[in-house]
Parts: structure tokens; C-alpha cells; sequence
């Protein structure tokens, strides 16, 4: 359970560091209003990174959040995948590898999740109370 820990705490990192290059690529592209809502996702990434030295399990399920929120707003984005579409291969791979990051996040949590609902009795709901 340790290793999945690593393993989510460097995926959070790494779309962190991700996001920096997103940014650049993006600050001509997109006008004010959005790009302050995109940079305001990176600095909730930030603090999540920083979260993952400190308190690890609530910053694994802040990433967890901002993993759906990420990708739910970026898949259905037609301009993403015009990117790959024209062979833009900067947005392309930033594109393809931020959203492979946000799925490995979210499958890493959930397995985090049920390991730590099976190796504590006290987890679930239908677990007996001794009384």
C-alpha cells in the first residue's frame, strides 16, 4: 500500500510540473478569463502537491477530485483533440500525457481506497460494532 501511495503522490507532482507547460502553451492561446480559471486548477494542484508531504491520504483524494474536475473538463474539449488531429505535438503530449496522469490518479486512489476498506474492519458500513 505504501508503493500505491508513492506512486500517487508522483503522479500529483508530476501533473503539477505538467501544468507549468500547459500554462506557457496556453497564454496566448486562450483568452484572460479562462486562462485565470485554468491557472487557478494548477495552483489547486500546487497546494495538493505540497498536501502530499504533509498530509498524504487527504491530498490523495483532493487529487482524486481534481482529477474527475480536470478531466471532465478537458476530454470534451474538441479543440484538445484538434491538436492531435493537425499534429500539434507539444499540446499534443501535453494533452495526452495530463489526462493519461489524471486516469492513473483516479484508478490509484480507488485501489488505495479499497486496500485501506479491506485491511480495517472498522472501514465499511456493514462492519459489526462490538458494544
Amino acid at each position: 500500500m505504501v508503493q500505491t501511495g508513492k506512486a500517487i503522490q508522483a503522479l500529483i507532482v508530476a501533473s503539477t510540473i505538467l501544468g507549468v507547460g500547459l500554462l506557457i502553451e496556453i497564454n496566448s492561446v486562450v483568452p484572460p478569463e479562462v486562462f485565470d480559471f485554468i491557472a487557478l486548477g494548477w495552483a489547486l494542484f500546487v497546494v495538493d502537491s505540497l498536501l502530499t508531504f504533509v498530509r498524504p491520504t487527504i491530498s490523495y483524494y483532493l487529487g482524486l477530485i481534481l482529477a474527475v474536475l480536470g478531466l471532465s473538463a478537458s476530454l470534451p474539449q474538441s479543440a484538445h483533440w484538434a491538436f492531435i488531429e493537425n499534429g500539434l505535438l507539444i499540446p499534443s503530449a501535453i494533452f495526452v500525457t495530463g489526462s493519461a496522469f489524471q486516469v492513473l490518479i483516479i484508478a490509484l486512489v480507488v485501489y488505495y481506497s479499497i486496500k485501506v476498506c479491506r485491511s480495517d474492519k472498522w472501514s465499511w458500513p456493514s462492519a459489526k460494532s462490538v458494544a
